[in-house]
């Protein structure tokens, strides 16, 4: 089921099926990445309660036992609309049996788009329904098309910061999707803007700036055309292209980081985690802009 959300100057629609973006325009441009199994048949997934993977899938939670496959429960169980309007849309998530099974505990996850001029604002509002403390991470996952227009090339992109940035980049293994924090990268050395190139990406996966204390990101091409990601709430940033010069870029806002190799395996000690009261809410934003 797809539902459609507009303003004045653009639109958006959105999947019931996993509460995700499936389509951002402007001037009848195409924005969002349309998925394609030859190099990653996703778009716009949301995370949670964990970004990236468990070590074998697994950890253990407050004593509990959990099992979950990349970037968490979220995103292969059922949404429902709660409200919608002509310009937003909220979708509600509650805990089930299904959900229970692979991370034991009790929630509700609300999913808000509002659209206002060009600017889609994503909303992740998180529950604690349950008797227990709820630990989790949430993250959003969505790939632009890059390049938007004809007569452009990916290498005509660059992603400009709003700070310069000086800390080195760390990686997930490209097979396994765990971080060694060991192996740093230095990918700027105090500029803002980050050319993009295919091979940045190849068998290398994506580039984690951790604790970044730029919260704002522009993907530009050379004709002015891009998205740009505010993400104030969020203290990670990852940006990715998936292998095979695939024609797009993803910059992922997270709250925490995929499982590194300094964690013990406890899921309430990982980076970024976020622990609720039972009946306290948390509600996490970030904005897309088309330009």
């Amino acid at each position: 089921m797809i539902i459609k959300i507009s303003s004045e100057k653009s639109t958006a629609e959105l999947l019931l099926d996993g509460a995700m973006l499936h389509s951002l325009k402007k001037d009848n441009i195409e924005y969002l990445w349309q998925g394609d199994k030859k190099f990653w048949a996703g778009q716009a997934p949301v995370c949670f309660p964990i970004v990236g993977v468990l070590p074998d899938g697994k950890a253990e939670a407050f004593g509990k036992a959990c099992e979950m496959k990349r970037h968490g429960i979220a995103r292969i169980n059922p949404f429902k609309i709660e409200a919608q309007g002509k310009n937003s849309v909220t979708f509600l998530q509650k805990s089930s049996d299904e959900t229970r099974a692979q991370f034991p505990f009790d929630y509700e996850l609300r999913i808000k788009y509002t659209i206002n001029g060009d600017t889609v604002t994503n909303e992740y509002i998180v529950k604690n329904t349950g008797k227990d403390k709820l630990p989790f991470v949430i993250g959003g996952h969505p790939a632009f098309n890059c390049p938007l227009e004809k007569g452009e090339k990916f290498e005509d992109y660059k992603v400009v910061f709003d700070k310069g940035i000086n800390i080195p980049c760390l990686r997930p293994d490209h097979e396994t999707g765990l971080v060694d924090v060991r192996r740093e990268y230095v990918i700027m050395n105090g500029e803002s803007e980050l050319y993009m190139r295919h091979d940045l990406f190849d068998k290398k996966d994506a580039l984690i700036f951790e604790n970044i204390e730029s919260k704002s990101a522009t993907l530009i091409g050379k004709n002015g055309k891009g998205v740009r990601l505010d993400f104030q709430d969020m203290n990670n940033l990852l940006i990715w292209s998936a292998e095979g010069k695939a024609p797009f870029v993803a910059l992922e806002p997270w709250t925490g980081i995929s499982s590194c190799s300094d964690e013990d395996g406890i899921f309430e000690h990982k980076r970024g985690m976020t622990i609720l009261e039972p009946d306290e809410e948390a509600s996490f934003k970030f904005k897309i802009t088309m330009i």
